[in-house]
């Protein structure tokens, strides 16, 4: 299934419709189970995000883990979420995750625009560059902690 660049993509310059997110989710959620062997799950009640390896399946024993999307965020922010979560998998199927959190954060984000780009689909770049940086903050801030305790 590819997405056009239709009147149904955008209500207005930069806006993406839900009609279109959900489709979305659903070619990057089928790309993640056919392509990476990545199992997407929606999470109810919740907004924390994940991808777990999960190399060992007796169900699907070709699976090599999970994406958990919590239900609760918007549609736009499961998207962009998703998106990220499918660049994890991809640095964990390819062996590349570095040891620097904030490092492997972002380069999952490029990765999974990667895959974005690969299969046509749009983002709201605005918006999905304040939820990267949002979410790249907060890494951030975390480690600085860490480093140099509370400030």
């Amino acid at each position: 299934m590819v997405l056009t660049s239709s009147g149904d993509t955008q209500t207005s310059k930069n806006t993406l419709t839900k009609d279109y997110i959900s489709k979305a989710i659903e070619i990057l959620s089928n790309y993640s189970y056919d392509e990476l062997y990545v199992l997407v799950d929606f999470v109810e009640e919740s907004e924390e995000c994940s991808f777990g390896s999960d190399p060992i399946d007796p169900d699907d024993p070709q699976l090599i883990g999970d994406i958990e999307i919590g239900s609760d965020l918007d549609l736009e922010e499961q998207y962009y979420a998703l998106i990220h979560e499918v660049g994890h998998a991809i640095l964990y199927g390819n062996q590349t995750e570095p040891d620097d959190v904030v490092l492997l954060e972002t380069l999952a984000w490029t990765e999974g625009l990667k895959v974005v780009s690969k299969l046509g689909l749009k983002i709201n770049e605005l918006k999905f560059r304040d939820q990267m940086m949002h979410a790249l903050n907060l890494y951030h801030e975390e480690i600085k902690k860490k480093v140099y305790g509370s400030s």
